[in-house]
């Protein structure tokens, strides 16, 4: 029963992405919220499930419309893994420390997929300056949200 949990809640979360970023866009910005959900999984579940459903989801996100196939589902296996890692040694379970990590991890996301862009497109991708100013503020608000739901339908 916990295995289908996790994976109502990976397809919940391709659809809650989907539907933020279509109809619930502030100024055409809306929260990453697979990065959101993929730290509160490593953060609860460990960096393993981290990994499984930040690659899958990065997968799904390289499928709607990436320059580089494959670049999300790297990143976000990446921050799985530093997430899960990082469990360790600072609790992510206040909202405080999760306001704090996702305002770190955000930026780091995007240094990281610009950083694939430069390797294998030989440019790097740049989101622009509003995206990397505005967005690691508006995913630590989202985050206590997306660590709570992880918590609760992700226990691996």
């Amino acid at each position: 029963m916990r295995y289908l949990h996790g994976v109502l809640f990976f397809i919940a979360g391709m659809a809650a992405h989907w539907a933020w970023a279509t109809y619930f866009t502030a100024y055409g910005l809306a929260p990453q919220v697979l990065l959101i959900l993929t730290a509160g999984v490593a953060a609860g579940s460990g960096p393993v499930a981290g990994q499984c459903f930040g690659f899958a989801w990065g997968l799904f996100l390289d499928m709607t419309g990436s320059h580089v196939f494959g670049a999300n589902a790297l990143c976000l296996t990446l921050a799985a893994y530093g997430v899960g890692h990082l469990r360790r040694q600072v609790d992510v379970t206040s909202a405080p420390s999760q306001w704090t990590l996702l305002m770190l991890l955000t930026p780091a996301y995007f240094l990281m997929y610009g950083l694939t862009g430069l390797v294998f497109e030989r440019h790097f991708l740049w989101v622009g300056w509003l995206p990397f100013i505005v967005l690691p503020i508006y995913n630590s608000l989202v985050a206590p949200l997306g660590f709570s739901l992880a918590r609760k339908y992700v226990n691996l």
